[in-house]
C-alpha cells in the first residue's frame, strides 16, 4: 500500500479509532487500526473491540492499493507529531510501514491485516433514515445502571415504532423514556449497551441522519463514508409505558427545569457521605432541604399547582434526581404519587425517580466521666 493524504483529516480519524481500539486486548490486532487503500481514491480507516466497531473514509492520492494494521495509539501520536500539510505512508501488509510528511518520518512494524476482524454490514433496503440520536443518548444513558451483574440495566431500550423512535434507560430506581424522530417508524425494539451509544453520539452530530439495520447480533449505523456497529444484548427490558401508567398521581405542579436543577444543585452542596434530601411541598412553594455531616442548606421556589393540593415531605437520591433534572429542558410538570414516586415530564423526556424512606436519626450519647474526690 502507499498513499498521500491530508495528515490533519488523518489525525482526526485516526484518534477516534484510538478510541474504539482497546489499550489491552489477546489479539494484537484489535489493539490496532486498519488502513484500506482502494481503488476508487479513497482509505478507510477502520477500528474495532468486538463490542462496537468503526470505518471512515477519506478522500487521498492512491499510488498503491492495499491494507496494513498499525498500533493504533501509536499510530495518532506520530500523526500528531508530524508537521506539514500531508503525510506518505507506504509498506507490506505485515512488514515495516514508513510514515513521512515534509520534514520527519517513521519506520514501524506492521501487524498481518487477514487478523483485524471487519464488521458486517447490512443491505441498504434493510435499512431505515433516523436523526438526533446524541441528543437521545444524552437524555436516556445516565439512567442506567452502573452495576455489572445487571448487564441488561447497562442498556439502552431502542424502539421503532408507529409513532417515531423511543429510548428507555433504567436503573431500577429511575427511570428516562425520550422521544426521538418522529419519521423513523417501524415495529423494531432492540437493547444497546450505554456505553456504545454513547460512543456514537460522541462521533456523529445531533442532526446527522443515519441508516439504522442490524445483522442479528449487532446494530449498524451508517452515513456517507461512516459505518459504526454495536453488538446487542438479548432479553427481556422493563416495560416503560406499563411502568408510568402505574404511577397515581397525588397532585401535580408546574416549575422550570433548569430553574430546580439549579436550586437542587445549590442546595446539595453541603451533601456528605450520610444525607438527608427532600423536597417539602405546600401549596405554591417548593422547599429543597440538604442535610449531612457537613452542614445544612435549604432552598424554597415558587411553583405553580396544576392538579390536586401539594402537600408532603419525600426524600430522594440527591445525585440521581440531579442527573434527571439536567437532562429536562424548558417547562416542567411535575407528579407525585403513591408512595412519593416522581414524575417529571417535558415536551420531549418522562423522567421517573422513586423515592426513598425517611431517614432516621441516630443521636450518640457522650460519655462522660464522673469525676469523684479521691478518699481522705
Amino acid at each position: 500500500m502507499k498513499a498521500i493524504l491530508n495528515r490533519l483529516e488523518l489525525l482526526s480519524l485516526a484518534k477516534a479509532a484510538d478510541s474504539i481500539a482497546p489499550n489491552l486486548a489477546a489479539m494484537d490486532a484489535l489493539k490496532g487500526v486498519l488502513l484500506e487503500a482502494a481503488d476508487d481514491g479513497k482509505v478507510t480507516v477502520a477500528a474495532t473491540n468486538l463490542e462496537v466497531a468503526l470505518e471512515r473514509r477519506m478522500s487521498a492520492e492512491i499510488l498503491q492499493p492495499g491494507q496494513l494494521v498499525l498500533n493504533a495509539r501509536l499510530f495518532a501520536d506520530m500523526l500528531e507529531l508530524l508537521g506539514g500539510e500531508t503525510v506518505t505512508i507506504s509498506g507490506e501488509d505485515g512488514k515495516r510501514v514508513e510514515i513521512t510528511s515534509e520534514s520527519a518520518g517513521y519506520s514501524i512494524p506492521a501487524l498481518p491485516a487477514k487478523s483485524f476482524p471487519r464488521m458486517e454490514i447490512p443491505f441498504p433496503e434493510d435499512t431505515v433514515p433516523v436523526t438526533g440520536i446524541p441528543a437521545m443518548a444524552r437524555r436516556t444513558v445516565f439512567a442506567v445502571s452502573e452495576n455489572e451483574a445487571q448487564p441488561l440495566m447497562r442498556c439502552v431500550n431502542l424502539i421503532f415504532t408507529s409513532e417515531g423512535l423511543r429510548a428507555v434507560g433504567c436503573d431500577g430506581s429511575r427511570l428516562a423514556a425520550a422521544k426521538g424522530d418522529s419519521k423513523s417508524e417501524g415495529s423494531v425494539s432492540m437493547l444497546i449497551p450505554a456505553a456504545s451509544l454513547g460512543k456514537l453520539a460522541h462521533l456523529i452530530g445531533n442532526k446527522d441522519e443515519l441508516y439504522v439495520g442490524t445483522t442479528g447480533k449487532t446494530v449498524v449505523f451508517t452515513k456517507e463514508d461512516f459505518v459504526f456497529s454495536a453488538r446487542l444484548m438479548e432479553g427481556n427490558f422493563i416495560d416503560a409505558d406499563r411502568m408510568l401508567a402505574s404511577v397515581k398521581s397525588g397532585f401535580t405542579i408546574l416549575t422550570d427545569a433548569a430553574a430546580l436543577w439549579e436550586a437542587v444543585s445549590s442546595v446539595t452542596v453541603v451533601a456528605g457521605e450520610s444525607n438527608s434530601f427532600s423536597l417539602r411541598f405546600q401549596e405554591g412553594r417548593l422547599t429543597i432541604c440538604c442535610e449531612s455531616e457537613n452542614g445544612s442548606s435549604s432552598r424554597e421556589m415558587d411553583v405553580v399547582p396544576l392538579a390536586g393540593t401539594p402537600s408532603g415531605e419525600y426524600w430522594y437520591n440527591h445525585r440521581q434526581l440531579s442527573d434527571c433534572l439536567k437532562a429536562l429542558n424548558g417547562t416542567l410538570m411535575l407528579e407525585v404519587g403513591q408512595n412519593g414516586i416522581l414524575l417529571m415530564r417535558t415536551d420531549d423526556l418522562v423522567c421517573l425517580q422513586m423515592s426513598k424512606r425517611k431517614p432516621t436519626v441516630h443521636v450518640k450519647a457522650k460519655s462522660e466521666k464522673s469525676t469523684l474526690p479521691k478518699a481522705a
